[in-house]
């Protein structure tokens, strides 16, 4: 027997069973219902929890051999990742064994971002996802943002050959990983299929991204690339694929139509909002696609903030009007995430702390344990960011010639949008308040356009579909830019948003 200790938002329990059963069937034995819409097949990558030391699993894929420490997400992400299955499309599952070479083929879904790599492995016979990881993208040592890395590669003559080393070298030692825990051979890797921004994707090929920084900003490809297992500096079938969805343009990636065209076709009028590095926007506006690159830095990452740090263990998610901070892990604070910064803010406005201009007179203490605070320049960087997100929406909707009104929904990619306070990020101005009830989280869109694209051709076929029906826009080419994005730097206040 096992013994499980199991943390959830009604206290702790201990618990035990025997080995080698699914932990999805131990928990709900002991009345955790823990959210699962494929019931446990190991589709829809839904039933996350946090196994201590071991870190995300998927409880229907997770058999406990010794014991173990289980963390329950919460009951707001339960509901977040409940909604999600809503507005996103789960296609039917077609498989090619004529095309496998392997008795055991399997498939990696390969969200690659910049801050943050999400490897999805899928079973090739059945469609099920047997394991989620993630890894934070070790490129970041050469830079926080994609300008960074390319200045990189320009000014170092292994620059290139040093950023695909390190994301390749950390993708193998994923699938190796899987393959051992598996008892599979690197053979049994067939195909790798990747949704990324357009610099990310270069980098991964080994190709010079160095034309994206460079006016007029024109990549080596757009389109999606395939390169032989042999030939792809990842661990799998030498006969196998390594795949790169196809991007729109230089700075609207495959992360953006991979997740667009995993959107069920619910609403005319929508708008697309991935919060990260990029800030990557789609306005889609009846049988069009305006996208735009909102270059919003790292700050809603944590990268560039004094106490700033990816949404892992160890990072306040969230902050309360009473004071009070989530931390993720429920551990010791070791910094702050990018949903904690955003109600951060949020809760300094409210309070006069910061104005409208975004002074503040005094560094705020989040967390005196660990002197975790908010600074002048964090305010600032913040500011530069939201401003930039917003402003893009705006852009983008002045030339598809439509109000807010006319807007049905708009849609949060990414970790970031997956667990952000949406009143909060109203507060900040970094989303329009007009849209306040038709805000909506899809979560990792570009992780989950992947692993369908893996299942079936008519993911592949939708994403062409809105590349054909694309417009993009170059937001430093739009003549009203300037101004939107100096006014919409200030926070809203008496004359904008009522903020309390």
């Amino acid at each position: 027997m096992i013994r499980i200790r199991c943390i959830g938002s009604d206290g702790v329990r201990e618990m035990d069973s025997e080995e080698g059963i699914p932990l999805l069937t131990i928990l709900g034995k002991n009345g955790y219902n823990v959210y699962s819409p494929c019931g446990g097949r190991g589709l829809c990558g839904k039933c996350t929890v946090w196994v201590s030391g071991t870190g995300k699993v998927l409880s229907c894929r997770y058999y406990p051999v010794s014991d173990i420490e289980v963390i329950l997400p919460g009951d707001d992400e339960a509901q977040i990742l409940a909604r999600q299955t809503e507005f996103l499309e789960d296609f039917q599952f077609r498989p090619e064994p004529s095309s496998f070479h392997s008795p055991s083929p399997y498939g990696v879904a390969v969200d690659l971002g910049t801050t943050t790599v999400a490897l999805y492995f899928l079973n090739l016979i059945d469609g099920a996802i047997e394991k989620i990881s993630t890894f934070l993208n070790p490129q970041m040592r050469f830079g926080a943002d994609i300008i960074s890395r390319i200045t990189w590669c320009q000014e170092n003559d292994t620059g290139l050959r040093d950023l695909q080393t390190v994301i390749c070298a950390s993708m193998n030692s994923e699938v190796e990983t899987f393959l051992t825990e598996r008892d599979l051979d690197t053979r049994d890797i067939e195909k790798i299929v990747v949704a990324g921004n357009t610099t990310m994707l270069h980098l991964l090929l080994g190709e010079d991204p160095v034309s994206i920084a460079l006016a007029p900003f024109t990549p080596v490809f757009t389109e999606r690339q395939v390169r032989r297992g042999v030939y792809s500096g990842l661990n799998i079938n030498p006969d196998g694929q390594l795949i790169t969805l196809p991007c729109l343009s230089a700075y609207v990636g495959a992360d953006i139509i991979a997740g667009l065209a995993v959107l069920k076709p619910l609403y005319q009028n929508y708008l697309f909002v991935d919060i990260g590095t990029n800030g990557e926007i789609a306005l889609v506006a009846g049988d069009t696609v305006y996208a735009c690159s909102a270059a919003a830095g790292p700050a809603f990452e944590g990268a560039s903030l004094s106490c700033g740090m990816a949404a892992v263990r160890g990072a306040v998610s969230a902050y309360s009007d009473d004071g009070r901070i989530t931390v993720i892990g429920n551990t010791e604070p070791e910094g702050i995430c990018g949903s904690g910064i955003v109600d951060i803010v949020a809760y300094l406005l409210r309070k006069g702390i910061v104005d409208e201009s975004g002074f503040l007179k005094d560094s705020f203490v989040v967390y005196p344990g660990n002197n975790i605070m908010i600074t002048r320049q964090d305010i600032r960087e913040i500011q530069l960011a939201k401003s930039a997100i917003f402003s893009g929406i705006r852009i983008l909707m002045k030339y598809a010639g439509i109000g807010f009104e006319d807007i049905e929904a708009l849609f949060l990619a990414g970790g970031i949008g997956n667990y952000i306070n949406i009143d909060s990020a109203i507060a900040l101005g970094l989303l329009p308040s007009e849209l306040k009830n038709r805000i909506f989280p899809v979560g990792n869109s570009a992780g989950i356009g992947a692993v369908q694209n893996l299942r079936s051709d008519e993911h592949e076929k939708r994403m062409l579909r809105i590349l054909e029906n694309s417009r993009y826009v170059e937001l430093s080419d739009a003549q009203d830019f300037p101004e939107e994005f100096a006014v919409n730097m200030y926070f809203p206040g008496p004359s904008g948003v009522d903020i309390a």
